[in-house]
């Protein structure tokens, strides 16, 4: 299992030109932004007076960097690596050397489980640019670079920081796997790449186009099933370890229907997504599993 997982890992990251443009940006973005602040902050006085007066903290600088991946915009860069990674085993007809049909099950959680580390260790990588790139930048400014490491401060980052790095690896998997069945349905590169994307484009706007069918035809069944989407779970944990509450969105369409808003616990929206990962990779699966790749 280790030599596949360590073969599939060489595969996607052989891809230069994908991994390039879809993954390494980030954490390349990342050093560009920082050395784009350094040079703000030497050559225009009232940026630098400014950004020194208040630095951005430690903490707040390394938990940012997850918020590329689980938003929309990260989501469709993510849909592209995860497109080309599924689907160009059709294209290419790397499947049909798949000997017995018994290792296909292997074969499949092996690509989800490489894909999610490998994204994590990119935005691992990114958040250390940010963090320790910006406390450079306060040092030579000779101003704190905050909060002070506390046991308490430790803690309460490492507590953050893991839950986003969770549910970013969650949804990875999520994208992964709407990569693996736009693959399955079109059998090449850049069918799996606009349908895959058309599913992460359309997803969270559908969840928002529950709402006003619901008031119209006073379906509050339909607010239940927004609880349920990707997005709102996504966008509930950001909530909770950003801010400390849970996302006021759902709260507004059950006050504006008059009924009691709900407040959707951290915990509940990891064990929403958590279902949503275990669901749609079952399905893969056994979809997998019937289908003939040799066709």
């Amino acid at each position: 299992m280790l030599n596949l997982y360590r073969a599939e890992l060489l595969k996607i990251v052989g891809n230069r030109w994908v991994t390039g443009f879809t993954l390494w940006i980030f954490p390349v973005g990342a050093l560009g932004a920082v050395l784009f602040v350094a040079l703000l902050a030497l050559a225009v006085d009232d940026f630098a007076a400014q950004f020194f007066r208040e630095p951005p903290l430690w903490t707040s600088a390394m938990i940012s960097a997850w918020n590329f991946p689980t938003n929309i915009l990260g989501q469709m860069f993510l849909m592209g690596l995860t497109a080309v990674t599924f689907a160009g085993e059709y294209q290419w007809g790397t499947w049909k050397n798949i000997i017995p049909r018994r290792r296909r099950t292997a074969l499949i959680l092996i690509k989800f489980l490489a894909l999610g580390t490998l994204v994590l260790f990119t935005f691992v990588l990114m958040s250390l640019i940010l963090g320790l790139g910006y406390g450079l930048i306060a040092q030579i400014g000779g101003v704190p670079y905050g909060p002070a490491i506390t046991r308490t401060t430790l803690a309460e980052f490492a507590r953050d920081y893991s839950f986003q790095a969770f549910v970013t690896f969650l949804t990875v998997l999520i994208t992964a796997i709407y990569a693996a069945f736009a693959a399955m349905l079109t059998r090449s590169i850049l069918g799996g790449v606009m349908v895959g994307l058309g599913i992460v484009v359309v997803e969270p706007i559908s969840t928002f186009l529950l709402a006003p069918v619901a008031f119209h035809f006073d379906w509050t069944f339909l607010l239940t099933i927004m609880r349920l989407t990707p997005t709102y779970n996504i966008n509930n944990v950001t909530s909770w370890v950003t801010q400390n509450m849970p996302n006021p969105t759902i709260a507004f369409y059950y006050e504006a229907q008059g009924l009691p808003p709900p407040a959707d616990s951290l915990g509940f929206s990891l064990l929403v997504l958590t279902g949503w990962v275990v669901l749609g990779i079952g399905l893969i699966l056994w979809l997998f599993q019937r289908q003939d790749i040799n066709s």
